[in-house]
């Protein structure tokens, strides 16, 4: 929205905006540090409005459905909500999570958000000083985990076959952050940026080096990432390396690595040596799986056709089939075209409901 209406201005008084995000028919959604400001257009029943919700909020979430979205507040005052499409949802609730951390003191000013993740229960800030991390059904609230680049030992990305692991190792614990394969190169990226930045260094192997522990001006000893690991486990008090910390990870990430000596003998076992000749008695033919089945008593049996014995009797088949496949697709798109007319219907029933209970 290139204009901002009169009247959203107005509430707006010269804040600083985040984001506006056209919701369609008019209305519109402008977020600033303080609040989220909602417009409402002119509507079936009243006149334009701008409805209010400050950011200095315990609790942030949202209820998503197939087209709109619920985005929720909750204060020493009370919970307050509003309704979205579902398309714009992620967007606005993005912009009003930076908002949130300022207005409740998570954030400093001086704080940059270099991105913002939010997958399924997992929502990831990540900025030029620290990472923020929370995990539960809402967006955010006071259940939120911090860890600071300045704290870190160690930090390394373990790739599974659904997921990917971040695992942050600091001197007190090794934490490990599961985040979607398809999204993971981002993350990985923003964190890797973020913490070269912060150690000023260009690459992972420089950041190891510089994250790794004092050896008293001694050149000679293991490598960065060894060190990053053991100086984790001996500066937590529990006396366990890196390697015994790895020993509990996820089985889906371990699952999803590189290889193991588990599927090298798989192989082997799948192949047979070009070196192997059979003995001089036995029939090569007879052991293929061409051969045909004998009975004690009898000849040779003849293969018979297992599909058509095990093919119930009075099952459809040929244009019968096809027939009947033709009449289930019409009547699916029936259904479809009826289901959208009724969606149709219900989100002007919603509206209107929405506008009555609101005074429009």
């Amino acid at each position: 929205m290139e204009t901002l209406p009169e009247l959203l201005s107005e509430a707006i008084a010269g804040a600083t905006v985040l984001d506006t995000v056209d919701i369609g028919g008019g209305d519109a959604v402008a977020v600033t540090n303080e609040a989220t400001h909602l417009y409402r257009s002119d509507g079936l029943l009243t006149d334009e409005s701008v409805e209010t919700f400050g950011h200095d909020a315990e609790r942030l979430s949202v209820r998503s459905k197939r087209r709109k979205s619920e985005i929720g507040l909750e204060t020493i005052d009370g919970a307050t909500s509003f309704t979205v499409p579902s398309k714009v949802a992620d967007r606005i609730v993005e912009a009003m999570l930076g908002g949130v951390l300022r207005a409740t003191g998570v954030l400093a000013d001086d704080d940059e958000i270099l991105a913002r993740f939010r997958f399924s229960e997992l929502t990831l800030v990540v900025t030029d000083s620290y990472l923020l991390e929370h995990v539960g059904s809402a967006v955010w609230d006071a259940d939120f985990d911090t860890v600071e680049y300045a704290e870190l030992t160690g930090l390394d990305f373990e790739r599974g076959s659904v997921a990917t692991q971040v695992v942050i190792e600091t001197a007190t614990r090794r934490r490990r952050v599961k985040v979607p394969n398809d999204h993971a190169g981002r993350v990985r990226r923003q964190i890797q940026e973020a913490a070269f930045e912060f150690y000023g260094v260009s690459s992972i192997d420089a950041l190891r080096e510089a994250l790794a522990p004092d050896t008293d001006g001694e050149d000679a000893g293991p490598s960065p990432g060894a060190d990053a690991g053991a100086g984790a486990g001996a500066r937590s008090g529990t006396g366990s390396s890196a390697a015994d910390a790895g020993s509990t990870r996820d089985p889906e990430a371990s699952a999803g690595g590189s290889g193991t000596d588990s599927d090298a003998d798989a192989d082997a076992d799948g192949f047979v040596s070009p070196d192997w000749t059979p003995p001089a008695d036995q029939d090569i033919a007879a052991s293929g799986p061409e051969r045909t089945t004998k009975t004690s008593d009898g000849p040779e049996s003849a293969p018979t056709d297992d599909a058509a014995a095990d093919r119930p009797a009075g099952r459809p088949t040929g244009p019968e089939l096809e027939a009947l496949s033709e009449q289930v697709e019409a009547l699916s798109e029936q259904v479809e075209r009826q289901t959208e007319l009724l969606e149709s219907q219900r989100e002007l029933i919603d509206r209107l409901v929405d506008e009555l209970r609101r005074g429009r």
